[in-house]
């Protein structure tokens, strides 16, 4: 008689995990060799004892009345032969598998292979993955992978549902499952991939594709950092992942039910447990019908039973899900979901009495070019199963996507969410708090106030914080493409692909991203997304070190390229366009080349590379009439070193121009980058004074001439040294500057010392 069932199995590198039954009295089981997986059940079969068939009955009336499936496992049939029962030595012992009775062995490649609990593998992997908000990223990315989610809703549930209509199996944990939960929603579905993927502990079937951004994460993996067990209901299926078995039998480590197909004594699952489906209310299902998405329910793990747990024995507290949840709340406004192609609309709700929506943002790609959207290199990678294709195809000179577009982010402040529920009593109630609270209110306007002043001050300095750009849109544009391989020896399993997102409304505090925002800083006014080789946890990506060798050497290499080489070039290449083409004001431009001061360890190459590579492009704009683009190595820079020469700055840049020098006048801190990196040449006005003394007096007038002259007296006054104070001399002795009633003369014709009294001249006064 075959015995039903699956058992669930792992190998030590990942995938499942093989737990050996209690068996009957008398029986022996023994896995089957994967040579003969392929037989028909009737050749798989289970010898018992005399007792058997009443043991094999009461399984197959069980597995009748429970129509829950094992979850996290895959099936594997267990087979064994019945020996004659003897005691002794090892070799002696006939009832071992395949023994003949004189102890001798018929069988060959008996599998025997380490074995790992869905616990223990969690232990190692939570231990070195971020405990903060990163689940929230986990979560998005998950929806993002679908290819088919377009909206993204987190919720936190503070709320304890009833707890008197569940299943009664293993009722006390399924009661603990009924307290405060943290929710994640997608529209996209799951799918039978899916659904196998979420199976495996450390083959995500994610990992060698190119398109899909889970390969750079934990996946939902990271969520049992909130809990001990994952509830999943997509379609008409709900399932349950459960690690430290408190729920399913031993060895399945989870279950998954059909809540419209299955009956329990004749009813829906909706109709028998009521209250074990309420939890999912908060989103808008009900459970009567399939569910066009996914949900992910993750029960908080309480301080009172927090212990019991084998993989994390750490509550997750109310407030510290409360403290991340509003910390993700803030990043709202960031730019996360900047290099995402699917999901273009994500919500946060609290749920307590009522469900509030905190929190929501909406992307509108606006296509700067035609064909030139970013959802076009996801396309494009959906044609390769693995990374190793899409490399090898690129070597051949497959052509490949660039990307040109432009994606409005908008924070949404409607007090009304999209399921129709009407928040307009909260917002009444609302109100009269805060009119209530006048002081506080008061405080936080002095606040305010403060707040708008210093963003006036950074606006007029050319510098913005994150949140204060766009306030409740803001605009960018994406700038990236594909990069050669011909300069990597050994590229590791990652999309060569790089892009930036420039703000159109203001520089940002520039992020390093994996598709999602990595802890990063780049020490850029862009942020930077590439297919770096990350680290397992997820916080940094692999650099050249002293000690670092073997693959991560080669992942070390492929970074170093990525920030050195290709980073600068697109870098440059976006900052051309956008000088060459009427995108933003050139003011705006300069706002995104970096700032010295801003430099980060690791990330100053790509200041380097990048004024390299300007150096000989037309990104900058002469300062005088003209308005001509000038690139760095041609043009010059005038320094007016007093007040009164700062006052003549456009006049003497004109008169510079009209000379033959390219002058221009880019904001200080470009001024400071191309010099330190010796790109352009600085000159002040003395030398200024020197070009304009050889134009016509058509083309300079006298006036003017003499201000300038007189404004640099003024300089030379406070700082020249004796050089410099020659030089002036000669230059004043030549010209006709010197204002008399009677016009403009030279110096040694105003103040000649042997000259006749009648023939003196008199200096204007003024």
């Amino acid at each position: 008689m075959a015995l039903p069932g699956a058992w669930p199995t792992l190998s030590p590198t990942g995938g499942c995990y093989s737990r050996r039954p209690k068996a009957a009295s008398g029986s022996n089981f023994l896995p089957v060799p994967k040579r003969f997986a392929h037989l028909p059940p009737p050749t798989r079969t289970v010898h018992i004892c005399s007792c058997g068939p009443m043991i094999v009955g009461m399984l197959v009336l069980r597995a009748a009345r429970r129509p829950a499936r094992r979850f996290w496992s895959s099936r594997c049939v267990r087979t064994a032969q019945r020996g004659p029962r003897q005691s002794g030595l090892l070799g002696q012992t006939t009832g071992m598998p395949g023994a003949d009775v004189d102890g001798s062995t018929n069988a060959k490649n008996v599998p025997f292979g380490m074995k790992i609990s869905p616990s223990a593998t969690l232990q190692n992997l939570l231990r070195h993955y971020p405990s903060g908000g990163q689940f929230f990223l986990e979560a998005l990315q998950n929806a993002e992978d679908t290819d088919r989610a377009t909206h993204f809703c987190a919720l936190l549930d503070l709320s304890t549902h009833p707890i008197e209509q569940i299943r009664p199996q293993q009722s006390v944990w399924r009661r603990r499952l009924q307290g405060p939960a943290i929710l994640f929603y997608d529209n996209g579905g799951f799918r039978d991939k899916d659904w196998k993927s979420l199976q495996q502990i450390y083959n995500s079937s994610k990992k060698h594709s190119p398109s899909e951004v889970g390969k750079y994460g934990m996946g939902s993996r990271s969520f049992f950092h909130i809990g001990d067990i994952l509830q999943i209901v997509s379609g008409s299926k709900y399932a349950i992942l459960d690690p430290d078995e408190r729920l399913s039998e031993n060895g399945e480590y989870g279950e998954k039910l059909d809540f419209l197909a299955d009956t329990f004594d004749g009813q829906r699952f909706v109709d028998a447990f009521p209250d074990e489906c309420s939890p999912f209310h908060g989103l808008g299902h009900t459970m009567q019908e399939a569910l066009n998405g996914t949900i992910i329910r993750v029960p908080l793990r309480a301080q009172q039973w927090a212990a019991e747990s084998s993989f994390m024995p750490e509550a997750f507290t109310l407030e510290r899900a409360s403290h991340i949840f509003e910390d993700f709340a803030k990043a709202f406004s960031g730019p996360m979901a900047l290099f995402l192609c699917r999901v273009s609309r994500l919500e946060l709700f609290v749920r307590k009495e009522k469900l509030l929506r905190v929190a929501s943002l909406e992307l509108r790609p606006e296509p700067a070019l035609p064909g030139k959207e970013l959802v076009k290199v996801k396309e494009f990678l959906k044609k390769f199963e693995t990374v190793e294709q899409l490399q090898e195809q690129l070597r051949q000179g497959t052509p490949t996507p660039e990307v040109l577009d432009i994606v409005r982010m908008e924070k949404i402040t409607s007090p009304t969410d999209d399921k129709g529920q009407d928040f307009e009593e909260e917002v009444k109630e609302a109100k009269e708090e805060v009119k209530e609270a006048k002081e506080e209110v008061e405080k936080a306007e002095r606040k305010v106030e403060r707040a708008k002043k210093e963003v006036k001050e950074a606006k007029a300095s050319g510098r913005t914080k994150e949140s204060e750009v766009g306030g409740s849109s803001s605009r960018w544009l994406r700038f990236g493409r594909f990069f050669s391989l011909e300069e990597v020896s050994s590229p590791p399993e990652e999309v060569p692909f790089v892009c930036l997102a420039l703000p159109l409304d203001g520089p940002c505090e520039g992020l390093a991203f994996a598709h999602l925002p990595l802890s990063i800083k780049t020490g850029l006014p862009v942020h930077v997304h590439a297919g770096f080789a990350l680290e397992d946890n997820r916080r940094g990506m692999w650099r050249h070190a002293e000690d670092t060798d073997g693959s991560h050497r080669s992942w070390a290499d492929w970074n170093e390229h990525i920030i050195g080489k290709v980073v600068p070039e697109v870098y440059a290449d976006a900052l051309t366009y956008l000088a060459q083409h009427e995108v933003m004001a050139d003011a705006d431009v300069f706002g995104l080349w970096p700032r010295l001061e801003a430099e980060k360890d690791g990330f100053q190459v790509v200041n380097k590379q990048l004024v390299a590579l300007l150096a000989n492009r037309l990104v900058l704009r002469s300062a005088g009439c003209s308005k001509m683009p000038v690139a760095p190595q041609e043009a010059c820079f005038l320094e007016t070193h007093t007040t009164h020469l700062e006052q003549l700055r456009a006049d003497l840049q004109n008169l510079c121009e009209k000379a033959g020098r390219k002058v221009v006048n880019p904001p200080q801190h470009v001024v400071e980058l191309l010099v330190h990196y010796k790109a352009i040449e600085k000159f002040d006005c003395l030398d200024a004074v020197r070009d304009i003394l050889r134009l016509g007096s058509e083309e300079m007038p006298q006036e003017l001439l003499s201000q300038i002259l007189l404004a640099l007296l003024h300089w030379a006054g406070k700082s020249f040294n004796s050089t410099q104070l020659e030089v002036l001399a000669e230059l004043l002795r030549k010209v006709e500057w010197v204002p008399t009633p009677s016009g403009h003369v030279t110096i040694d014709q105003a103040f000649d010392p042997v000259a006749p009294l009648p023939d003196l001249h008199v200096v204007q006064q003024g």
